[in-house]
């Protein structure tokens, strides 16, 4: 019988996977490792984190600076190479796979099919990297036939990785929702919050139950007759959010890279229904009319109408958030996601 394959998995940022395991043992953050990739040791991998760079920080952030924000030094792999390197996104993964000689790379691609499309320099640097990688996964499908057509991946080369969140630290809350509450959260510049606000005024205008709870480090102005925005919350306080949430609401800008998806898939598993835009790759997680309620980017007026739906019919929100709830358990946990990283080696 073969070896069970041995697998580093490398996370851009220089992410401290023990003091983030010590912070779940606290209850701080969902699943033990981050995206839960621990959980692939379930399904037959040897899996270790990448260890620490431990070189110049200054030096590293111009490597960064000069070289289109990849993880340069941050990446390299030292003696002893495992099986194959198992890379988050892009930040690692270009420098990784651009070592012909080390192991076998698997990554992630995340914002490149939308910030660099332009840029000819970066498709032929990127792509020159991901062709030579063993797989390379997105988490929206609507991405593959840009690292195809635009990057030269290989088709057999891609895979589309459902994403997933942890549903025993993201779970349905014992109290109800409150009548009338909307909860919006999100930080990339994606996020179209400016929509969701004029949305619900739009609602608070014929019903004054109706209110915001926009979770945001962005500085968008929440009127205080209409609700509040909060700068800074822990996951724990997320979660709770969620709860409280008559429904969970995000409006979108036009994107490739599934934004908003983390936001929705918590709401989600916490049991709760939600109105999110109808961008490319949503389709992959939002069953329309079931499981949430998709509507045209940009379209502030159906935004709201769909948002009303929700609110004065709290039968079928309710209906429809346990139908979310059920779906991310099949589809969309950590743990089915490990499932999948597993069967790409």
């Amino acid at each position: 019988m073969q070896d069970r394959p041995e697998v580093m998995f490398r996370l851009s940022g220089r992410v401290d996977v023990d003091d983030w395991r010590r912070r779940h043992e606290r209850g701080e953050v969902p699943d033990a490792w981050p995206y839960g990739l621990d959980r692939m040791a379930a399904h037959g991998v040897r899996v270790t984190p990448a260890p620490a760079y431990t070189g110049d920080p200054r030096v590293a952030r111009l490597a960064r600076g000069l070289g289109g924000r990849y993880e340069w030094l941050e990446s390299r792999t030292s003696a002893g190479a495992p099986d194959a390197v198992l890379c988050w996104d892009e930040r690692v993964g270009v420098p990784s796979a651009r070592n012909a000689r080390g192991p076998k790379v698997l990554t992630g691609v995340i914002w490149l099919t939308d910030e660099q499309r332009t840029s000819r320099t970066h498709r032929l640097l990127a792509g020159s990297a991901l062709r030579r990688a063993h797989r390379v996964w997105a988490l929206s499908s609507a991405q593959l036939p840009v690292l195809r057509d635009d990057f030269g991946v290989p088709e057999k080369h891609l895979v589309h990785l459902p994403f997933g969140i942890d549903t025993d630290f993201f779970r349905p809350a014992a109290t109800d929702p409150e009548p009338g509450l909307v909860i919006g959260a999100g930080n990339d510049r994606h996020r179209d919050h400016p929509a969701l606000v004029a949305a619900v005024g739009t609602l608070r205008r014929t019903d004054p139950a109706v209110r915001l709870e926009l979770a945001t480090r962005q500085a968008i102005e929440v009127p205080a007759e209409l609700g509040a925005r909060h700068t800074a919350l822990t996951h724990p306080q997320m979660r709770a959010l969620y709860g409280r949430g008559a429904v969970v609401a995000v409006a979108l800008r036009p994107n490739l890279h599934v934004s908003g998806i983390s936001v929705i898939l918590e709401a989600m598993a916490c049991g709760r229904p939600v109105v999110v835009s109808d961008t490319p790759g949503m389709r992959d997680y939002v069953t329309h009319g079931s499981t949430g309620l998709l509507v045209p980017p940009g379209e502030v007026s159906a935004f709201a109408a769909a948002i009303r739906d929700l609110l004065t019919d709290p039968q079928r929100a309710a209906e429809m958030g346990a139908a979310a709830r059920r779906d991310v358990e099949r589809r969309f946990s950590t743990q089915v996601q490990a499932g999948h990283l597993a069967a790409l080696l």
